[in-house]
């Protein structure tokens, strides 16, 4: 049986608390369960989310949790009626069980223990499939105690508590960990401007399409995560692209399977990792570790002849360093510590850890993210000219750089109004180049010729505009005035 002592590098220097909070996602509700004698269960007026918390906490006197107080949690992670009395029978079984000595074992949080201030850093942790919170419960306290808030809940599926190997069911759980981020808000402790998403296996998956979703995480954390192991989920997620998920990304994992396993349980196919060309990529292997071994829960019910080739103390070792990793890279990244940084950019070997134990791949992003806002601050420092040029060479840098013609003709009215008028030809000219038939950009281009005095200009655009469309009203009618030598109206 392993201790938290023997599953963790050292502790940080802050004790470390746990809490438990029952709430509903009111916008999203499950189905009744129905056992296998059809009788049906409870179903909350919402989506159940019960949310198990871990902070970094003052020190007391109080004595710490037993595996047995997480694993309990369990039993009302689905249905929040559960009794009180039926928790205490389960619990008595397990400490009746021949696995007492493992229920039985100590930990380092203390249930509700006072918080200590400041603001921390956050890490949403997403289990693997159908799994419950609690299965790395030695790497949440590790991270609290090094000044983290840790929040994580059940795996749950889309409509039924039952997890599903779909899209539906991993969407839903990267629902579930955006829900989380809205609730870290509410925590005083809680720096929300520094978030990273982290999850084993399935939640691994579930974690790169939360942060696709949303720009609040920071970082990627991935204990063998499935977006390795399943292109075709990923892939059908149109969303899910290297653009919405350009932060770092530590993946941490097993002995890599052959080619010929991979063929037979049909999980070749393009790697996401390979295309995060805007993010930093560290790719870790341990040899000694099985994609169940990222698991605490696992290691620490696991028998002694559960690892193969390997021995429990050169998989805890592995499982060490793993946490010892995803703690340096959370620090440098999210922490913005330079001594982290350094200690990632170094081989494994470096640190004592022989290639036996843990190997290490980065690569760093190749290119740069770039959308409207860099090419409009770009534009206006270099006094609104030369937009195509800019275009040109924000693309060539950027393989996702897009601008839409539609938004730029109407940035080119916010100019032409501010009598930027010249500033607001280089746009609807870049829309037109960008779309050679966006009729309105000619139209809105002849107004602003008109609005520099340049009646050909102006003549010139508006005929481009009807020679692509006989039905532009204001591009006629400013036509016949122009070519009649009207006055401006």
């Amino acid at each position: 049986m392993a201790g938290s002592l023997e599953m963790m590098p050292a502790p940080g220097p802050h004790a470390v608390g746990f809490k438990v909070v029952q709430q509903y996602d009111y916008s999203r509700v499950l189905e009744a369960p129905v056992d296998a004698f059809g009788k049906t269960g409870n179903a909350g007026p919402g989506r159940p989310i019960q949310t198990l918390v871990w902070y970094p906490a003052k020190r007391t006197g109080a004595v710490s949790m037993q595996v047995a107080d997480y694993h309990q949690t369990s039993l009302s992670d689905v249905d929040f009626s559960v009794s009180g009395a039926e928790v205490a029978k389960q619990r008595a079984g397990w400490m009746a069980s021949p696995r007492k000595a493992q229920f039985g074992a100590g930990t380092l949080a203390v249930r509700d223990a006072a918080p200590v201030d400041g603001k921390y850093p956050v890490v949403i942790y997403a289990p693997s499939f159908a799994s419950f919170a609690h299965e790395n419960l030695d790497l949440c306290e590790y991270l609290a105690s090094h000044g983290y808030v840790v929040i994580a809940s059940r795996s749950l599926g889309a409509r039924s508590a039952m997890m599903t190997d779909d899209i539906d069911g991993i969407e839903a759980q990267a629902s579930d960990i955006a829900f989380l981020a809205n609730y870290a808000q509410t925590l005083p402790q809680a720096d929300v401007t520094k978030m990273a998403a982290a999850g084993y296996s399935w939640g691994g998956m579930a974690n790169v399409f939360a942060a696709a979703r949303s720009s609040r995480f920071k970082a990627l954390v991935s204990l063998d995560g499935s977006i390795r192991f399943h292109p075709k989920i990923w892939g059908a997620a149109t969303y899910v692209r290297p653009a919405r998920t350009a932060v770092p990304l530590l993946f941490l994992g097993a002995r890599t399977p052959t080619a010929e396993t991979m063929e037979r349980d049909d999980k070749l196919g393009a790697s996401y990792i390979n295309t995060m060309r805007y993010s930093d990529v560290y790719v870790t292997t341990a040899p000694p570790m099985l994609h169940r071994d990222f698991s605490a829960m696992n290691l620490r019910f696991a028998a002694a002849g559960a690892f193969g080739d390997y021995g429990r103390a050169e998989v805890l070792q592995a499982y060490r360093s793993v946490a010892l990793y995803a703690r340096e890279f959370l620090d440098a990244y999210l922490k913005n510590d330079a001594a982290a940084l350094a200690f990632l950019k170094q081989s494994p070997a470096r640190h004592g850890i022989g290639p036996q134990v843990m190997s290490m791949e980065f690569h760093p992003a190749t290119a740069t993210l770039l959308g409207e806002g860099d090419f409009l601050r770009a534009f206006s420092t270099a006094g609104y000219q030369d937009a195509q040029t800019m275009y040109k060479r924000m693309s060539a840098q950027s393989p996702d750089f897009k601008l839409s013609p539609s938004r730029l003709n109407t940035l080119g009215y916010q100019l032409l109004q501010a009598k930027n008028a010249r500033g607001a030809v280089e746009l609807f000219r870049l829309a037109t180049y960008i779309e050679p038939k966006y009729v309105n950009a000619y139209d809105s281009e002849g107004e602003a010729h008109e609005a520099l005095g340049d009646t050909a200009a102006a003549i010139a655009a508006y005929e481009k505009a009807v020679a692509m469309d006989k039905n532009q009203v204001n591009a006629i009618a400013r036509l016949k005035l122009l070519q009649a030598g009207g006055p401006k109206s």
